[in-house]
């Protein structure tokens, strides 16, 4: 029926143009929950969430975020407000005034702008981002919300210092831009260009290491060599400082590498190994919203796993 309704109409583009304003609105603001769901899967997703439409949108926690709706992580802000919900409200849930946030492949900024929020102006954030284009509109995005508590660096982490390739991410998921090498790379992304990498701890100034309380690293692969440049950081960083790592078990072992080494890291260091859920299905982005705690983590990673390293013992934190 909808099918027939966007032929009469002008066409999938015209319909969208009219009504995808009038769709956000009433998933993001209608104060009735029940049915939102079922609208998302049945009407919304398959006929207008991936229409290219620009914008400029608000997110949960009050910053301003400009994006295109046909790229998943930017869709996910314009009509929900959020992304990764429960690391979002893990992460609110751990950064206070003054703290520093460490932003490992910051993508367009969503989480620097969360963090530049909590730490507040006594605070620093530190946008690391080796895409050249996705760091374009990080900077607008800083930009719009007129931040002056985050430093954003277009290059990459890893464990010595050279230039790296950076090879882009297609344009629905721009946030796969990594610095592996071509032969790990499924269909063979394209070079986007050259970025300066080099160890975390080289990276930061001394003040950003000694007041880190938050490191999150997200680098579609290239965890391993970003966790051996953070040897200064484990021994001149807080006592209570936690990494979140998105552990890509798949893209390691393309380059020989396994998870379990990154996990022996940390734990050498005296961190614990903890797991937080990260669904990606839209309905989980709706109300009714779960509280979802970081677990304990003894067995094997066997699929991609966003990791929490932490220094206090628990069995959740």
């Amino acid at each position: 029926m909808l099918d027939r309704v966007i032929g009469h109409i002008g066409g999938r583009e015209s319909l969208a143009n009219l009504l995808i304003p009038v769709l956000r609105g009433y998933l993001r603001y209608f104060p009735m929950a029940a049915g939102k769901r079922s609208f998302w899967s049945r009407v919304v997703n398959p006929y207008f969430a991936w229409q290219s439409h620009p914008f400029i949108a608000s997110t949960v926690f009050g910053r301003r975020v400009a994006g295109n709706t046909n790229e998943l992580l930017q869709q996910y802000i314009y009509y929900f407000g959020l992304w990764e919900p429960y690391l979002t409200r893990w992460i609110a849930s751990r950064l206070r005034p003054g703290d520093t946030f460490v932003d490992v492949g910051a993508n367009i900024g969503y989480f620097s702008l969360l963090a530049s929020k909590l730490v507040g102006k006594s605070g620093t954030v530190v946008a690391i981002e080796p895409s050249p284009k996705t760091f374009r509109l990080l900077q607008y995005n800083l930009a719009i919300n007129r931040v002056h508590n985050v430093r954003a660096l277009n290059m990459a982490a890893a464990d010595k210092n050279e230039l790296v390739e950076v090879f882009g991410g297609n344009e629905h998921f721009t946030g796969l831009a990594n610095i592996c090498a071509p032969s790990s790379q499924e269909g063979g992304f394209a070079v986007e260009g050259q970025v300066q990498a080099a160890p975390l701890s080289g990276i930061l100034r001394a003040a950003e290491v000694e007041t880190a309380r938050l490191i999150k690293i997200d680098v579609e692969g290239s965890e391993w060599r970003v966790t051996q440049g953070l040897s200064d950081l484990f021994h001149r960083g807080r006592g209570d400082l936690e990494f979140v790592v998105e552990i890509n078990s798949e893209a390691g072992a393309l380059q020989g590498r396994r998870p379990e080494e990154i996990v022996s890291a940390f734990k050498a260091a005296g961190f614990h190994f903890y797991r937080i859920e990260n669904d990606y299905d839209a309905v989980s982005y709706l109300p009714p919203f779960q509280a979802v705690r970081p677990v304990r983590v003894r067995g094997a990673i066997e699929r991609l796993t966003d990791a929490i390293f932490s220094r206090e013992d628990s069995e959740a934190l």
